[in-house]
């Protein structure tokens, strides 16, 4: 069955994007387009070694094994801009659905490896949101459409922190000294081992271990300080990348297998509960007495021993009367504050002398 042309698209733009990605992290050439292929489900995964590749990417790609080629590979002459571009455009990055015309066009327009991304992550991002208004994303929350465009800004981020290790070259003042020294040890270790070695063979042995691993390090160095364009040993991207796009492609299986409802099933008792909520709302705005007794159903004009109002005016006579029966509580208490008033001042009048002036003073005492 074929999969809805939102999936499809959606797969498309994420796989153009992502391999957009992994060409500008390879790629040391400014203007060298890296050509993007069409992935062909089922095939083999890419084999991350190009010397296991066929005869024609081998022989286009130059890995064909000489002496001089390997003394070229060791002393760091063959790997030139011009080589690592054969070598990308034997491999190239495999896209679901291919690349269109109008696509390669707008890449080819933009300048530099940054902007190509992030052109990309437009027509993704832009498609997402275009799609949401568009209804073809069902019922989803806005919340979880912002999560989504938080997750391709992740994505961005990342991409940034790689390309600082592919353009942020090694300080290359550090890089010449070390390569320096390292050929220097060629000539000063065997003139110390024969100083303070007297066996000839032992000699031997530690001048070759000595400089090997100097030189072994002075070389993984080299291959850490840009993992994506080293080859061989570079990061395998293309295998990466296929791995990725298969990913994308389980997006078109749909529901789970054992799902326990039917799909059509569902959507028509939810379209019917939600036609039920709507009428109810309706019912309420209109007259929420009467839906009330409806759904408690009661039938007759009573419940228990309180009768049913039958109008608004029941409801006011109601209020009138607490109101009444307040202001009448009220009256009373004023009545009795003022019995309790009269009854306190025949003992306090002008009369009588206060306490406190009946006591005596200083000087009288």
């Amino acid at each position: 069955m074929t999969p809805a042309l939102f999936l499809q698209e959606l797969a498309h733009l994420a796989s153009l994007l992502c391999a957009v990605a992994m060409c500008t992290l390879r790629n040391d050439m400014e203007g060298i387009e890296n050509p993007l292929d069409i992935y062909r489900v089922g095939e083999p995964w890419p084999n991350p070694d190009p010397d296991h590749a066929s005869e024609e990417v081998r022989a286009y790609a130059g890995h064909k094994w000489s002496l001089i080629k390997n003394l070229k590979y060791w002393c760091g002459f063959s790997r030139t801009p011009t080589a690592r571009a054969r070598e990308y455009a034997s491999r190239p990055m495999p896209v679901i659905g291919g690349v269109s015309e109008a696509e390669i066009a707008f890449l080819q327009k933009a300048r530099g490896p940054s902007a190509k991304v992030t052109l990309c992550w437009h027509w993704l991002s832009e498609f997402i949101i275009r799609e949401h208004l568009a209804g073809s994303l069902g019922k989803v929350g806005p919340p979880i459409i912002s999560r989504i465009i938080q997750f391709l800004s992740d994505g961005m981020i990342y991409y940034n922190h790689a390309r600082k290790i592919m353009f942020i070259p090694f300080p290359f003042p550090h890089a010449q000294l070390s390569a320096f020294f390292c050929l220097l040890t060629i000539f000063v270790i065997p003139l110390l081992m024969g100083q303070y070695i007297n066996i000839p063979w032992l000699g031997a042995v530690l001048t070759f271990l000595t400089v090997t691993c100097l030189h072994g390090l002075h070389e993984v160095a080299r291959e850490l300080e840009n993992p994506f364009r080293n080859v061989p040993n570079d990061v395998p991207l293309l295998t990466l990348l296929a791995m990725f796009n298969e990913s994308l492609i389980t997006m078109y299986s749909g529901y789970h297998p054992d799902h326990f409802w039917d799909g059509p099933v569902y959507e028509e008792r939810g379209q019917a509960e939600w036609e039920q909520a709507k009428a109810a709302k309706t019912r309420l705005n209109s007259n929420p007495v009467e839906l009330y007794f409806e759904d408690e159903g009661i039938s007759n004009n009573t419940v228990g021993n309180v009768s049913k109002p039958q109008s608004v005016d029941a409801g006011k006579a109601v209020v009138d009367s607490a109101v009444a029966e307040l202001q009448e509580m009220i009256k009373k208490q004023s009545e009795e504050i003022e019995r309790l008033r009269q009854l306190v001042e025949p003992q306090n009048g002008p009369d009588t002398v206060p306490l406190a002036d009946n006591k005596p003073s200083v000087e009288g005492s």
